[in-house]
């Protein structure tokens, strides 16, 4: 269950109680779509019958999302037809009529879609005060945290690592030396913002004499592979993401050495290390980002 990829914001509203979240959540559970339903947003169990996954002051909530999308195309070209079939006793058709069509084709067609079901999982950290995604993508973030807004009312965050880009520290430790504590990777992609090209390299030995080129001639590091002490391997981005994490054999994935056999204790047991980890690796990077953190 490791999150493969995390943005990281500050929690400026106060923080929820979880049960009272997991109640509020509860209200609001996730169905699947109706055959004339585009969409379908709701809240999906974190763990047995919870909607709330709590250890060691963290939890783990997930959004679900079903969709039915009829290409536009597909619409706009069956509409278009009909109206041509009538414009012959009607006349032009109007503004309003057009769009009527479309509504009406697109009606017709979405019990023919097939739904496509996705989730965001996020992690309430009450001890820090922060909120982490398994997401990327704006849009995700902002359906989730639009979401919990709706449910339990006052709701405001921040990029965790301040909103400028943090390519002039991921070129200074590319060209000089990483940060205490991190390993530079074996990947990059550099930016050209002059003439918008790119370099991407993978399994190559940094710095290479062919990047460093690169970056005397004015092109910006968007993205570096890092290890942080040896136990996760990820990409940085020039935006404060983390893309492609990674554990190492050296993140131990149980500290007893024993396996467990039900579900929820080894789903409560990852979680643990997970956030475990990423508490640390997240206050690893603030210090060495702190120029930037510290610009709210």
């Amino acid at each position: 269950m490791f999150f493969r990829q995390l943005s990281v914001y500050r929690l400026e509203s106060e923080c929820p109680d979880f049960s009272t979240l997991n109640t509020a959540l509860k209200e609001h559970p996730f169905s699947p779509t109706r055959p004339q339903q585009a969409e379908s947003v709701g809240w999906q169990t974190a763990i047995g019958e919870q909607y709330v996954h709590e250890t060691d002051g963290a939890a783990r909530i997930v959004l679900q999302r079903e969709e039915r999308s009829v290409p536009s195309s597909v619409v706009r070209d069956m509409a278009d037809q009909r109206l041509l079939a009538r414009a012959g006793t009607t006349g032009e058709p109007s503004k309003a009529e057009k769009i009527a069509m479309r509504d009406a084709v697109l009606l017709e067609l979405l019990p023919q879609a097939f739904p496509r079901q996705s989730n965001t999982q996020a992690i309430i950290d009450r001890k820090n005060q922060q909120v982490w995604f398994d997401t990327l993508t704006a849009t995700k973030i902002e359906r989730t945290s639009n979401q919990l807004r709706e449910q339990i009312g006052q709701w405001r965050m921040v990029p965790f690592f301040g909103i400028q880009d943090i390519s002039a520290h991921l070129a200074s430790w590319l060209l000089g030396t990483p940060p205490t504590g991190f390993d530079i990777g074996e990947g990059a992609k550099l930016v050209d913002l002059r003439e918008g090209g790119t370099v991407t390299v993978s399994k190559l030995a940094l710095p290479d004499p062919h990047v460093v080129a690169h970056l005397h001639e004015g092109m910006k590091v968007d993205q570096l592979e890092l290890i942080w002490r040896e136990q996760i391997r990820f990409t940085l981005r020039a935006d404060g993401g983390l893309a492609k994490i990674k554990p190492t054999e050296l993140l131990d994935t149980d500290d007893s050495g024993e396996m467990i056999d039900d579900a929820d204790q080894q789903l409560d047991a990852d979680q643990r290390l997970m956030v475990g980890a990423l508490r640390q690796l997240i206050q690893d990077l603030a210090n060495v980002l702190k120029d930037n953190t510290a610009k709210q």
